[in-house]
């Protein structure tokens, strides 16, 4: 789907929802790298450009990944409450490089790389949903664990878990606030 008239775009932006289901259908290579390459036009302050992506790709990895996971309220000693993960098509791990996140913009550089990734990541979603694709991002984890699990240095950090396939659920859109609600 190509984005050519004015508007078109909101219906898309609508449609952005976690989708936890997903059917086993591959995702096209080239669509995979539409997706990623969409990531890395977000915005960067300073040009710090501080994300990272880990693909996720056994099933080892998998777990290393879920066991760092938490139930969707962050529920204490609920590890591996992500266990859907395991079937979703394409997982990768969002992360900041802290030293590229640091080096121009002192301490409040990892606030600002943050932001930045979140709206790479966004930039991917769009990207996704034009495209027929599903997504979701997942916050609820451990990320001391998840760090560890992954055997990432002390400079990589993990902020957010993507995943990327064909829903395999009917999409049920949230309600949302109105422009009049939160226009102050």
């Amino acid at each position: 789907m190509s984005i050519s008239k004015q508007g078109e775009m909101l219906p898309i932006m609508n449609m952005i929802i976690n989708v936890r289901g997903y059917q086993s259908t591959p995702i096209p290579e080239p669509l995979i790298e539409e997706v990623f390459y969409a990531f890395t036009l977000g915005p960067s302050l300073a040009n710090t450009q501080p994300w990272e992506l880990m693909l996720v790709k056994g099933i080892k990895e998998r777990e290393k990944v879920i066991a760092a996971t938490l139930d969707p309220f962050l529920s204490p000693h609920s590890y591996g409450g992500q266990a859907w993960l395991m079937s979703a098509p394409v997982i990768a791990v969002v992360m900041i490089e802290k030293r590229r996140a640091l080096v121009r913009l002192g301490e409040r550089g990892e606030i600002f790389a943050i932001q930045d990734t979140f709206a790479a990541i966004q930039n991917a979603r769009l990207t996704a949903a034009a495209h027929g694709l599903s997504t979701s991002v997942i916050r609820e984890f451990d990320a001391h664990l998840l760090q560890k699990n992954l055997n990432l240095p002390w400079y990589v950090e993990p902020i957010a878990i993507f995943t990327v396939g064909y829903s395999d659920e009917e999409k049920e859109i949230p309600p949302r606030l109105s422009v009049a609600e939160i226009l102050k």
